[in-house]
């Protein structure tokens, strides 16, 4: 637990080098890595111009059409991309201004990890290592430096942990606030983000008891009393919980569900302009029989993106297959989650765009024991460990639960593809808290003498995981020198 103790110096100088690291090459990767790779970048910087003179909640247009559905939708990343789009300097290219704030919302993302790391009773030592290891995540390092709304998510994500955490240890109502307010941007940012708000509130619930209403009813009785900052932060508590409430809301009583379809809101000709929605509705087609294997391949081919195009000409393959009764059987639920581990292990610990780079060999191997041994010392010792510890960590098993078992199976059952929308990015919103609660407890199980050379050595692993072993193994594709 907190204990508000001083920062050593040396703790200060070693977080300021990760820093600068960081800084360093994301800015590189964020000049040097080509526009097609980074996943959904094309569609999130399109959707940032298209908006970037209209300063309301985000519309459609003809201008949008290409890159996918922007009204009905969470659009705080939209809104914000496009107000610092507005700012482009002009030597410097859209894509790449854009990628530069989501550099800045990394940075954000590890100080609110540091700051978690602590009130969940960190040393020093282990705080710098979790540091290290988040940076030199390399799906992490890798879309820090691109632009996608799972950054701003993430940052969301792991500010509410850390208010919560605050909130737990000070029963401070402006923490309350905070926390409240950094869950409903969350959710405006993403819809995957529901789910974490709905566990964290009933983590709050059920660690804070009966006092989180006092506090909630003392905050709100003379929110003037106690200074503008704190009624400014009420109001934008407010209102994002009224824009939340009137998007979701109003998608739900409009539409029966909380995030449309593209042609539930455009003609359906405005949407098939976006190559995402034309690869869905030609492969939903087919499998409702509406058009057979020989016209899905011609509409298929239509998508100019060729990522997207082999993507989407292997899926019908398979949905052709799985039409004629072919291939293996779909597996339950238990033989899945054994399949969708190490797959979200594979695509966390290596890259994945629209072209990956995933460890293997040695490599693989390493990854796979690391995390397995550390997961399996925290859960011995969950029972033991820090509320905050608890919380993050259940929370974490709880949204993992919920991705693998209601997100990713039905869609497994439908396409008969294992590795379809199995993202690493996905477990963003809950990565901080689990990897931090990982080197707490395993650096705690560990005899003193061992704590630094072992904490060394899993540093080491993880940066020349990272970056050195993209430099030395991305193919030429990779870059382009954006002007």
């Amino acid at each position: 637990m907190y204990t508000g103790e001083e920062t050593p110096r040396w703790e200060s100088l070693a977080t300021a080098a990760v820093v600068l690291y960081l800084v360093g090459r994301l800015g590189f990767l964020a000049f040097m890595v080509d526009p097609s790779l980074p996943p959904d970048e094309i569609s999130h910087v399109g959707q940032a111009r298209s908006q970037i003179d209209h300063w309301g909640m985000p519309r459609d247009s003809p201008a949008s059409y290409e890159h996918g559905l922007v009204s009905h939708r969470p659009f705080l990343n939209t809104w914000l991309m496009a107000r610092w789009l507005a700012l482009q300097p002009a030597p410097v290219a859209a894509h790449v201004w854009l990628r530069l704030a989501n550099v800045a919302i990394a940075l954000g993302t590890l100080a609110a990890t540091l700051a978690w790391s602590r009130r969940a009773g960190a040393r020093p030592g282990d705080r710098v290592l979790v540091a290290l290891l988040l940076t030199n995540l390399p799906m992490w390092s890798f879309l820090s430096a691109s632009v996608n709304y799972d950054n701003l998510a993430m940052f969301f994500a792991t500010v509410a942990f850390a208010l919560l955490a605050r909130y737990l240890d000070t029963r401070s109502p402006v923490s309350l606030a905070g926390f409240f307010l950094a869950l409903t941007a969350g959710v405006l940012t993403k819809s995957a983000m529901l789910p974490l708000a709905a566990l964290l509130t009933v983590g709050l619930v059920v660690s804070g008891r009966g006092s989180v209403l006092l506090d909630a009813r003392a905050l709100l009785r003379a929110p003037f009393a106690r200074g503008p900052a704190v009624a400014a932060l009420l109001a934008a508590c407010l209102l994002s919980a009224l824009l939340a409430g009137a998007l979701y809301g109003g998608n739900w009583a409009r539409f029966g569900v909380l995030e449309p379809a593209a042609h539930q809101v455009l003609p359906i000709e405005a949407a098939r302009q976006n190559r995402i929605f034309q690869q869905e509705h030609v492969l939903r087609s087919y499998r409702a029989g509406a058009i057979d294997e020989r016209q899905a391949v011609m509409e298929l081919q239509e998508i100019d993106h060729l990522g997207d195009r082999a993507g989407a000409l292997w899926m019908l393959r398979r949905a052709s297959a799985m039409r004629r009764g072919e291939g293996p059987a779909p597996v339950g639920r238990l033989a899945y989650s054994a399949v969708w581990t190490p797959l979200m292990a594979e695509r966390l610990f290596g890259v994945m765009g629209h072209r990956e780079l995933y460890k293997s060999g040695g490599w693989a191997f390493a990854y796979a024991l690391l995390a397995g041994l550390s997961l399996t010392v925290l859960a011995l010792r969950l029972r033991t460990a820090n509320q905050h510890v608890r919380i993050g960590t259940c929370v974490a098993i709880g949204y993992a639960a919920i991705l693998m078992q209601l997100v990713n199976y039905p869609i497994y059952l439908t396409t008969g593809l294992e590795v379809e929308a199995v993202q690493g990015r996905y477990l963003f919103p809950v990565l901080a808290p689990l990897l931090a609660s990982a080197v707490l407890v395993n650096a705690a199980s560990l005899p003193r003498p061992l704590r630094l050379p072992v904490g060394l050595a899993v540093a080491v692993f993880f940066v020349a995981g990272d970056f050195p072993y993209l430099m030395s193994q991305a193919e030429p594709a990779w870059w382009g020198l954006a002007s």
